[in-house]
């Protein structure tokens, strides 16, 4: 292959290295992962990039295709004309884990490292394969695609060793002097970035991964991100009893690197459904909760967002609770120095492992807990007033469930959650028919439900004018004025027969909103079973 690869060998083995040949020999053994390969140019990629479409390529190539609307075959775009422009440019995001594992294997065997592609080299193979693919030989457009992507490739390296002065003295010129070059065999180019097989994992990069130096591990560990980014099909297919076992030490790493790349392809495997209660039951719970606990910032982040994804399926919830996730989670999410996302993973993870009934009971009995949420509940302002409203709003997510069990409700009046909430609804910091509203209202009427002493405290907070406000105008639907009068109802000890059998009638309000279209499930009798969302969706 004529590219950047065999100008890195020729530069290797130049008339003055031949003291080196044998080991130069072994190292240009290594055939290039393809899926560092860039797909439009055939070279490996300096600078990675990942479309809309979930495809990587080298950035100055794709740019080129945009800007001459030409779509890649298999690319899953729509580069014609005028679908994009320098106001509304394609959006490419930078594939950072693929340039980092590119750069550690040129590391590992003596290669410099691929310098990205100028837009002049870049165009000029777009131009080429362009002109290919208007007259297509015989056979198909998957093979035309990755013959010319070499033949472009060839080219374009050629023209950009001779601009480029690192690169100069191993350019392919006729009057350079011979080159002692071993043979390298061509590799099959991909049409589209190729996925890592789950078989690859388990026969080559996880026999001794527990004992290979770190920079193998890393290495392992980039790939693995990567490999789970992609699609939902591998990412099942890479769920294996086996991988998830080398997983969990990887996860206890003391190296910064393994561990954050680690943690973020748990969060990836936990996106699928069907691996949900597989990751659970490999036991990988108990180091994700370390990780929390005292792991790198960026790895706890990923390891609340994990949990978080694992607490979507009913079965894990116990678990989670049982493994000792609830403490970690509970200080993250009040740490007010973490990173917002960290905070807000670690939120909707306490959320999803509070609906069940044993973790309610865990939240209102560890020390402080209730009081630190409430203090979040309560938060009006600050320096980002969008993320502080999306902390308030989690918070009031996991107070409405915690109303919901005897334990909560208790715990909660001893610390004032009653003048708390009526105190957002009195201010108008949560707004008429808002989410927010709703969890309070949940909160409320799970509060006064049997409870002589939620009266004295409501009429004290001025709960009674909040709910009757609400009773009266409601917002959207009428499921908030029933609530809100059933509440009132409560509070002056009327129609208490009439709670109760809507309690057992299992009513539910609800709505569409941010944060997943969670619902308020806070409530015991207004409680439905949790709609499964799938999962997060970020992919890291």
């Amino acid at each position: 292959m004529q590219g950047l690869l065999h100008n890195q060998q020729a530069r290797m083995l130049t008339p003055q290295d031949h003291d080196h040949d044998h080991e130069a020999d072994h190292s240009l053994t290594a055939e290039p992962p393809t899926e560092f390969l860039c797909p439009i140019s055939g070279s490996l990629m300096g600078d990675p990039v990942t479309v809309p479409s979930g495809q990587v390529f080298e950035r100055a190539c794709i740019q080129a295709c945009a800007a001459l609307s030409f779509t890649p075959p298999s690319s899953g775009l729509d580069l014609s004309r005028g679908r994009y422009s320098p106001a509304s440019p394609l959006p490419l995001i930078p594939n950072v884990p693929l340039k980092n594992a590119i750069l550690n294997w040129c590391a590992r065997l003596g290669f410099p490292p691929p310098p990205p592609l100028s837009p002049h080299t870049a165009r000029d193979i777009v131009r080429r394969l362009m002109l290919s693919l208007s007259h297509p030989p015989p056979h198909t457009a998957d093979d035309q695609y990755a013959a010319s992507s070499s033949s472009s490739s060839s080219s374009s390296y050629q023209h950009h060793s001779r601009s480029t002065s690192s690169f100069s003295s191993s350019s392919y010129d006729h009057h350079a002097p011979p080159q002692k070059v071993v043979p390298h065999p061509q590799p099959q180019l991909p049409t589209t970035t190729s996925p890592i097989r789950s078989d690859s994992f388990d026969d080559n990069c996880l026999n001794g991964l527990p004992d290979a130096d770190p920079s193998e591990q890393e290495s392992v560990m980039m790939a693995l991100r990567q490999a789970t980014r992609e699609n939902p099909a591998r990412r099942k297919s890479l769920c294996t009893p086996r991988l998830l076992a080398a997983l969990r030490p990887m996860l206890l790493s003391d190296n910064p690197v393994i561990q954050i790349n680690a943690a973020a392809a748990m969060v990836n495997l936990s996106l699928e459904t069907d691996n949900k209660v597989r990751i659970v039951r490999s036991g990988a719970v108990s180091p994700l909760v370390e990780v929390l606990k005292g792991g790198h910032p960026e790895a706890r982040d990923h390891a609340a967002g994990a949990i978080y994804s694992l607490a979507l399926e009913d079965e894990n919830r116990a678990a989670i609770g049982v493994l000792g996730a609830i403490p970690p989670l509970l200080y993250l999410f009040a740490d007010g120095s973490a990173d917002y996302r960290a905070r807000r993973e670690a939120g909707m993870a306490l959320y999803y492992v509070s609906l069940g009934d044993m973790n309610r009971n865990k939240i209102a009995r560890a020390s402080g807990a209730v009081r630190s949420i409430l203090a979040l509940a309560g938060i009006r302002d600050g320096a980002a007033p969008a993320e502080a409203a999306a902390i308030r709003k989690l918070a009031l997510m996991v107070l409405a469930n915690l109303a919901g069990c005897t334990d909560g409700r208790a715990v909660l009046m001893d610390s004032g959650a009653v003048a708390v909430v009526a105190g957002l609804m009195n201010a108008g910091v949560v707004g008429l028919g808002s989410a927010e509203e709703e969890y309070c209202l949940s909160a409320l009427y799970g509060l006064s439900r049997g409870s002589l002493r939620f009266r004295g405290l409501a009429r004290v907070a001025g709960v009674e004018a909040v709910l009757m406000r609400v009773a009266e105008e409601g917002g959207e639907g009428t499921m908030r004025r029933e609530m809100a009068k059933r509440t009132l109802r409560a509070m002056r000890g009327e129609d208490d027969e009439a709670a109760a059998a809507a309690a057992a009638a299992g009513l539910v309000f609800g709505g569409n909103y941010d944060d997943g279209n969670v619902v308020s499930e806070g409530m015991m009798s207004f409680r439905r079973r949790p709609k499964d969302y799938g999962s997060n969706t970020t992919k890291f």
